[in-house]
């Protein structure tokens, strides 16, 4: 395959391993609201599990980047159109990637501090672990409104991915509809990146496919 579709299929890993460390490896882990003892507890019979997730979410932050910059490119073009807002929707996936790694530190943290049984440090650490969220909103935000907005103006992918990237963006800034807008954008990669896996027109942007660049 060449660079575009290994890049294209970043694009697809990154939200199936997202999706499954916070639901099948992750589980159910305490509220904000848990005492250090059920904190300390909890982690200690889930270290394992926790520790592949915290992997798992760093290894999708850096797949996420890497689908970010086919994205930027279909986004850009020519360059006909701009490059204000491809260049604002790769600002917004580092944003998302570096909420996704800021995620899976303070997880690990929490993990190490409940198997040392310090439930000061655990109860702490489990608190900031449910709501750490919103460095994860900010760059959804931006990633869906820039994507959007260039896609509507120079729809080098379909327009409706462009109007529905706009509405996922609004989303994901509207309070509690917040966690809505961040699934639907899961959704929304997935889909855009397996569009640039399969279809060759889009893979065909920018130079030519027998180019150094798309080797």
């Amino acid at each position: 395959m060449t660079l575009r579709r290994w890049l294209a299929l970043c694009g697809v890993a990154w939200p199936i391993l997202l999706v499954l460390a916070f639901t099948a490896v992750g589980g159910n882990t305490p509220d904000e609201k848990a005492s250090g003892a059920d904190v300390v507890s909890y982690f200690r019979d889930h270290k394992t599990a926790s520790m592949i997730a915290a992997l798992m979410v760093s290894i999708a932050a850096v797949l996420l980047v890497l689908f970010a910059a086919r994205l930027h490119e279909v986004l850009r073009g020519d360059g006909s159109g701009g490059t204000a807002m491809p260049n604002a929707a790769f600002g917004g996936a580092l944003i998302l990637a570096s909420g996704m790694l800021l995620l899976a530190a303070v997880h690990f943290a929490l993990v190490q501090a409940a198997d040392f049984r310090f439930a000061g440090s655990a109860q702490t650490l489990n608190v900031f672990d449910n709501n750490d969220f919103f460095v994860l909103i900010g760059g959804i935000a931006v990633l869906m409104l820039a994507s959007g907005i260039a896609t509507v103006r120079r729809p080098v992918l379909p327009r409706w991915l462009g109007w529905t990237a706009i509405v996922i963006g609004v989303l994901a800034l509207a309070g509690p509809a917040g966690f809505v807008g961040a699934l639907l954008a899961v959704v929304w990669s997935l889909v855009v990146a397996i569009m640039l896996l399969v279809r060759k027109d889009l893979i065909a942007v920018g130079p030519a496919e027998g180019s150094e660049l798309s080797r």
